[in-house]
């Protein structure tokens, strides 16, 4: 039985307001946020993690109902109320950029103007350069555009760049005729242009030179050392080019360059978290094992583990604030070009979110990349290494933040 006072969003599938809500959100979400003609489906069992159309979202909604964490925004686009709290707050949301960022200003400074509180001492440089990316990138991608901002289209297009492998010539050869076909789109004009952007946002990666028999990384105090502490080994391979007829000898082999034979990549695990918790739906999962987790003795995940509760014995104070990341790690490798030996193979070091619920905890889009490193690799030798770096890293890591 419908009650007028009650959202529509919590009534039965079965009744005619809630089904006239879904019928309201897909036609108003279509219509504002859709991507061509698909839109991240919100319902119960897909959970925004995967791209429907208007047809199959509202299937979806009648026969699974909505998220426990898209509610809220559903009731708000059905019933134009997210429009009130656009005008109220000043959020452009048209743009695809979504309102979390502005938002959270809002909530703790009273505005969601960035610019006037990237001066102050309430965000540290890391916070201000990314808030002020943020608004530069919230500009639309051209006048009137309202499914994608400048920064949205660009992380998409720099995506298929990366799927479907362009050369860096020419994904800059493909904005400029972009921007020659469509002369008032907001794009930069070059591939470098275009990785700063990316990089700003806090998704790049640093090259650590590793030892050619992997004796050793050159990263910290050993950063500047040209050969291996261990074995004496060069940490560089020289490529001997012929020197020009009007030079002498001395002349071309200064000139030959120096190249790293074994390069680690190492991705910045604090800017990874930290974008977790700009999300307010994935920072309330976060506390998750310590909020919601039942507590009856059954072994359901990590946190009713006795290593778990060994743990927080041993490191009270780390235990004492529940948003602390417990991650676990993994390592293995494989060859990426499919032949079945061991000529060449990339081990990635990938960490675990143990705060997330189970049913989160494994999902490819929670799994964080933390180190790549190139083959061949050796089981004992490297696992050694491997773990090794990885925990020097939390360290210095800790020790700076």
């Amino acid at each position: 039985m419908d009650v007028e006072g009650e959202k529509w969003v919590t009534l039965p599938k079965y009744s005619d307001r809630y089904r006239k809500g879904v019928e309201a959100f897909v036609n108003q979400a279509f219509s504002r946020y859709a991507v061509g003609n698909e839109l991240k489906c919100p319902c119960k069992k897909y959970g925004n993690r995967f791209w429907s159309g208007a047809k199959a979202i509202h299937e979806h909604l009648v026969c699974n109902g909505p998220c426990s964490h898209s509610v809220e925004w559903i009731y708000e686009v059905s019933t134009h109320e997210i429009d009130r709290v656009a005008d109220e707050m000043d959020i452009n949301i048209g743009v695809g950029l979504g309102d979390e960022f502005d938002a959270m200003i809002h909530n703790a400074y009273g505005t969601n103007d960035v610019t006037d509180h990237v001066g102050r001492t309430g965000l540290n440089n890391d916070a201000r350069k990314f808030y002020r990316l943020v608004k530069e990138g919230g500009q639309p991608l051209y006048p009137e555009c309202k499914k994608f901002s400048r920064l949205s289209f660009l992380v998409r297009l720099y995506q298929q760049k990366c799927i479907h492998g362009f050369s860096e010539s020419g994904f800059s050869d493909l904005l400029k005729l972009i921007k020659e076909v469509f002369p008032h789109v907001n794009l930069p004009s070059s591939f470098s242009a275009a990785e700063g952007m990316i990089k700003d946002l806090g998704l790049d990666y640093q090259k650590i030179h590793a030892c050619p028999n992997d004796c050793m990384l050159f990263w910290a105090e050993n950063e500047r050392l040209e050969n291996c502490a261990k074995c004496g080994t060069s940490r560089w391979r020289v490529v001997k080019k012929k020197a020009k007829a009007r030079s002498d000898a001395n002349i071309g082999l200064a000139s030959n360059p120096k190249i790293p034979p074994k390069v680690m990549r190492y991705f910045p695990l604090k800017p990874r978290l930290q974008r977790m918790f700009l999300s307010s739906d994935f920072s309330s999962s976060m506390t998750w094992h310590a909020l919601s987790r039942k507590k009856d003795g059954r072994l359901r995940h990590p946190a009713d583990g006795k290593g778990w509760k060994s743990m927080d014995s041993k490191y009270p104070e780390f235990a004492a604030e529940m948003r602390n990341v417990r991650l676990g790690l993994a390592a293995d490798g494989f060859n990426p070009y499919g032949s079945m030996n061991i000529s060449h193979s990339t081990w990635p070091v990938v960490l675990v979110n143990y705060n997330l619920p189970p049913s989160l905890i494994m999902k490819p889009e929670n799994l964080i990349l933390s180190t790549l490193i190139p083959g061949p690799v050796y089981s004992t030798r490297h696992g050694q290494m491997l773990i090794g770096t990885y925990y020097s890293t939390v360290k210095t890591w800790k020790s700076k933040s």
